[in-house]
């Protein structure tokens, strides 16, 4: 259960529209004309979309490659 009280303090989204525009955001960079994927390559497209549009990507990218620290 979220803790609206809570989370309202902290300033944090509590609604779904934050989510929902990501949502379509990032499925539109997979769909539009000419664009064909398999589902793999479509699912792979829309997590590095995602963890750029979060601002996580530097973070993501050291965790998986510790070398580049």
């Amino acid at each position: 259960m979220i803790r609206y009280p809570e989370f309202q303090r902290r300033g944090w989204q509590i609604g779904s529209g934050p989510t929902e525009a990501e949502c379509k955001t990032t499925t539109h960079r997979v769909k539009g004309r000419g664009r064909r994927w398999d589902a793999a390559n479509a699912e792979s497209l829309m997590a590095l979309a995602a963890l750029h549009d979060s601002h996580l990507w530097h973070q993501r990218w050291t965790t998986l490659n510790p070398s580049r620290n």
